[in-house]
């Protein structure tokens, strides 16, 4: 989720699919594993399934595809729970076309949006890496 990715936005609702099938093949390269395709596999999932579901759906392959790239220790809970949440939240108006959906996710919430939320430290923490925590900013609306 490197800001240093290019991180295109989304031409069609193909791309998408394509990008989530190349995912949970641990096909995709690193380069294309951005916050942008984060939210796509979101979006996905929580069109499919219950926000539960989806959520586990998310972090088993966040960890299997983590680890095909030889990153035992990137996965982040409590970023995986607050960005599917709010994706959900957000999908309850179900949108036609989820390239656009997911592009203006991205617009709308980089990752940097959560610092309004959790402090750094909190964050960045192993505990919010291991579980989820609950924010010290402000409370979650969501």
């Amino acid at each position: 989720m490197s800001s240093s990715k290019p991180d295109l936005p989304f031409t069609s609702d193909a791309e998408v699919a394509d990008l989530v099938r190349l995912f949970e093949s641990c096909e995709l390269s690193g380069q294309r594993w951005t916050h942008r395709a984060h939210l796509a596999v979101a979006a996905t999932y929580l069109r499919r399934y219950p926000l539960s579901e989806a959520t586990d759906r998310a972090r088993t392959h966040i960890r299997r595809y983590n680890e095909s790239r030889g990153n035992l220790t990137g996965y982040h809970e409590t970023m995986t729970v607050v960005f599917m949440r709010l994706v959900a939240r957000e999908l309850e108006t179900d949108p036609p076309v989820l390239s656009d959906f997911v592009n203006g996710l991205a617009a709308r919430f980089p990752i940097s949006w959560v610092l309004g939320y959790y402090s750094s430290g909190r964050l960045w923490s192993d505990a919010a890496r291991a579980g989820f925590i609950g924010p010290d900013l402000r409370p979650l609306d969501f």
